[in-house]
């Protein structure tokens, strides 16, 4: 592939993308979802106010919400990055329509599915704030980005082999697709407990309360259709369940260690994985662990909490990574030859 903007875009996108999801975490760690109660301005401006009478007209007007420049701005900053990346992912999708008759095996269906995505994921933003930080909908709101970080990520790896002349479909492995499958899966149950505000419910490390009796609700806690209506900004289950929510976290965080511990082994061992970068997945893996740790004795201050966000983040791109780093050459069945992208 001569032309290498289409390269260039996606690593911007996918950083951009990344910025999205970590900021999407912050507005909701420092309680910012409803700082900007309409979409997709806020209080009907593209710029949150800063002047004081209008602030305080503004909270008699909405005596729902905690009205605050602050919040406002930091809920303005993720939809303006988020709007950045929808422009260049139009860019990319418009890239590949053109290149796919000028560049052989260019990846346009990819990049036109990318389009369809994030405006998905834009209507998810919008029913995220009008339906008051319904948890079901936050929740896929985060899945959503995850995906677009994860698809961006894979076609800038499509652009890359393109780029280098190698247009060869590559097989990821089984073992390390269910790996990051089981990982996305446990940091959208942290995203569950984040937005049922649970991450308060158990203060004990093994246990939820030690010297306590905690009546766990598992089926309130993972009610998926919550009624729609409510204020859900600060949470409305009660104790059993978000406890119930925590302690289902924490047990995902044990079943993703040892399965990803045992299949680095295995990596290695069979000489499919270099040590280097399969210690750099164990190393985010133990600052997870001791964050999660530190989020507990601490009571979940923001600091902790957007740093733990941030590390789930990086164990998914480091997840991805090696499945790259491992994949194999796939042959096409019937005629003996390399099967192209």
């Amino acid at each position: 592939m001569a032309n290498n903007l289409p390269l260039k875009l996606a690593t911007i996108a996918l950083f951009l993308a990344v910025e999205v999801v970590l900021m999407g975490g912050f507005t909701r760690i420092t309680d910012s979802g409803l700082g900007c109660p309409d979409w997709p301005g806020c209080f009907g401006k593209m710029v949150m106010t800063t002047d004081t009478e209008t602030l305080a007209y503004l909270q008699e007007r909405y005596p729902e919400i905690h009205v605050a420049a602050h919040k406002g701005w930091i809920e303005m900053i993720h939809r303006y990055i988020a709007a950045g990346l929808g422009l260049l992912i139009m860019a990319l999708a418009y890239i590949g329509y053109r290149e796919k008759e000028k560049t052989p095996n260019y990846p346009y269906l990819l990049s036109l599915g990318l389009l369809g995505l994030v405006i998905v994921q834009g209507a998810f933003g919008a029913f995220t704030v009008t339906l008051k930080l319904l948890p079901n909908i936050v929740t896929l709101h985060l899945m959503g980005g995850l995906i677009i970080v994860s698809t961006l990520m894979y076609l800038r790896h499509r652009l890359k082999r393109l780029a280098d002349g190698d247009s060869t479909m590559m097989r990821m492995r089984l073992p390390v697709l269910i790996g990051v499958f089981v990982l996305f899966v446990q940091i959208l149950l942290g995203g569950w407990v984040s937005t049922n505000y649970a991450g308060w419910a158990c203060p004990g490390i093994l246990s939820c309360a030690p010297g306590a009796e905690v009546q766990y609700d598992f089926q309130s806690g993972f009610h998926f259709f919550p009624e729609i209506g409510p204020n859900y900004e600060g949470g409305q289950l009660e104790h059993g369940a978000r406890a119930a929510i925590q302690m289902v976290h924490r047990a995902g965080a044990f079943v993703v260690t040892a399965y990803w511990f045992v299949l680095l082994w295995s990596l290695i061992k069979n000489g499919i994985l270099t040590s280097r970068k399969a210690m750099h997945f164990v190393g985010l893996i133990v600052l997870q662990i001791l964050f999660g740790y530190a989020n507990v004795v601490y009571a979940v201050p923001d600091s902790l909490a957007f740093i733990h966000h941030a590390l789930g983040v990086a164990l998914l791109l480091s997840a991805w990574s090696i499945a790259y780093a491992t994949a194999v050459e796939q042959e096409e069945a019937g005629y003996g030859s390399v099967k192209h992208a």
